[in-house]
């Protein structure tokens, strides 16, 4: 190759790197910005349906609250007349045309009845002035029999005996003129007056609104698959999301009546015992946002693919073959070097210092085969701060990850010693150890020595009976056989059951679970 061919080729080559550099960054900045645009338009939507299913329960909640109200303003004006004096006051007749008058402007009740002392009926509002059955083996009845409480009481769902349709009754207690139970006030509010009404709510496809009792009994649920009156919601997620976090909430949540993953807003009425929630559906929420993502991946892989063919001309135009070389064998080694360092992230917990769960669960599935093929004992053990979430409240919570610190740090220095032992973070403020070839009674030992450990470290929690940070640890062992392949889950299950019982049996201990 002639000289000077030869140094215009060099001048060339640092101009192209230079060139197909930016190149690159341009790609790297389309993608980084790409996918920041897409993920920052998921979170608004996200935020939008928290906002609107927040405003939907809100309105719900008040729209009970007021026809609540404004049903008990109903009964209060009736006690009043039955509590008038005895010459001033309606007889039936005249008091079953009040009744039934006031009725014609109020579309949400069923029925306005009047019962005496033995729950026989005074008067009713039903046309036909038909007599109605005694009230007396009804829960609410039997309440203002027995209370001298004064205050509107709301039950329900109930199946009207004359109407045939649920309703939730409204009563109010009502005395004689010396202060003793003289009978009550009922009305009757229909169930269908507030599913109508949700109705008008624009829940998507898959979306459900539901009104429940703050017993957990269901009302109305309005979704694809209707939900029978009186249905049980107590053990429901939605219902342990309220009893966990309070009155008012928004969580991402699945429903165990049908599996959807649905936003859930709730809020639990004020003044009476009525709980609403509204719900969108994870695949309602994200559908507009998946497609409009769809066509900006298309969008972007039509540019890097014009990038990258306008970086491949170049480079065959000035024939860098070994530069081009060069920097793959560069980027190869930094991206095996980047692989191996967040290999490593990803298996360590930054807070504690101790792995994480992937990394425990990885090993325990190896460890777990290994014992079934030489039939050698495996024991978990489960470790749970107690009190933690008083401890956050008291503290703050740079003092919980402060006391999950030192509680990890004392597992990597001071809990289990063999090389096999596997303590890590299970997720919160939970724990687990995994002790390959250990038993039952090896691992009991160890639990409590680590029980042991963590009092010793002295974290003041003043919530805490002793005034420090304690521990509930279930303890489970088994010796698996490779013909039970559930057992697996099932050991982790035990250990989980053993730490509940330790936190039943007073915290502060170690409880076991012999498979």
């Amino acid at each position: 190759m002639p000289p000077a061919h030869q140094n215009r080729l060099e001048n060339k080559r640092p101009l192209f790197g230079t060139v197909a550099t930016l190149m690159y960054l341009i790609a790297i900045s389309l993608i980084f910005l790409v996918v920041w645009s897409v993920w920052q338009t998921r979170v608004q939507t996200l935020e939008q349906s928290k906002g609107a299913t927040a405003n939907m329960a809100r309105a719900m909640a008040q729209q009970a609250s007021d026809t609540i109200k404004s049903t008990d303003n109903i009964l209060r004006g009736i006690v009043a007349e039955m509590e008038s004096t005895e010459t001033h006051r309606l007889k039936p007749p005249a008091l079953h045309r009040l009744l039934t008058e006031i009725m014609q402007d109020q579309p949400m009740l069923s029925n306005l009845s009047v019962y005496d002392a033995t729950g026989a009926v005074i008067a009713h509002s039903y046309p036909d002035r038909s007599r109605l059955a005694s009230i007396s083996d009804r829960d609410y009845f039997r309440f203002h029999a027995q209370s001298p409480d004064r205050a509107p009481h709301v039950a329900g769902p109930i199946l009207g005996r004359i109407t045939n349709e649920w309703v939730i009754t409204i009563s109010r207690r009502v005395n004689d003129q010396s202060g003793r139970f003289a009978g009550i006030a009922l009305a009757t509010i229909r169930v269908d007056f507030f599913r109508n009404y949700y109705k008008e709510f624009n829940i998507g496809n898959f979306g459900t609104i539901l009104l429940a009792t703050d017993k957990g009994i269901l009302l109305v649920r309005l979704a694809q698959k209707e939900t029978a009156v009186g249905y049980d919601i107590s053990k429901g997620p939605v219902f342990r999301e309220y009893m966990s976090k309070g009155p008012v909430g928004t969580a991402m949540l699945v429903a165990n009546i049908d599996g959807t993953e649905r936003l859930y807003s709730y809020r639990h009425l004020e003044q009476y015992p009525l709980l609403v929630a509204v719900a969108l559906s994870k695949e309602d929420i994200f559908a507009t946002w998946q497609t409009q993502t769809y066509q900006i991946i298309f969008l972007t892989t039509l540019l890097l693919l014009l990038l990258g063919i306008i970086g491949v001309r170049l480079v065959y135009m000035i024939n860098a073959k070994d530069a081009v070389e060069y920097e793959l064998r560069d980027a190869k080694e930094k991206l095996e070097d980047l692989n191996s360092e967040l290999e490593t992230q990803a298996s360590i917990d930054v807070l504690t210092g101790l792995p994480n769960r992937r990394k425990f669960e990885a090993t325990y599935k190896i460890e777990f085969q290994r014992a079934a093929r030489n039939q050698s004992p495996i024991a978990i053990i489960m470790l749970d701060v107690d009190r933690f979430k008083q401890y956050n409240d008291r503290y703050g919570h740079p003092a919980g990850d402060e006391c999950l610190s030192q509680i990890g740090r004392m597992l990597r220095e001071k809990g289990p010693n063999r090389a096999t032992d596997l303590p890590a973070r299970y997720g919160g403020e939970e724990m687990i150890v995994l002790l390959p070839d250990t038993d039952l009674t090896g691992a009991i030992a160890i639990a409590e020595k680590i029980r042991l450990a963590i009092r010793a470290l002295g974290i003041e929690h003043t919530a805490n009976p002793d005034r420090i940070v304690t521990i509930s640890a279930g303890v489970a062992a088994c010796t698996p056989s490779q013909a039970d392949p559930n057992l697996a889950a099932h050991l982790l299950k035990s250990a989980d059951k053993a730490l509940y019982a330790a936190k039943a049996g007073g915290r502060d201990r170690v409880c076991c679970e012999d498979d």
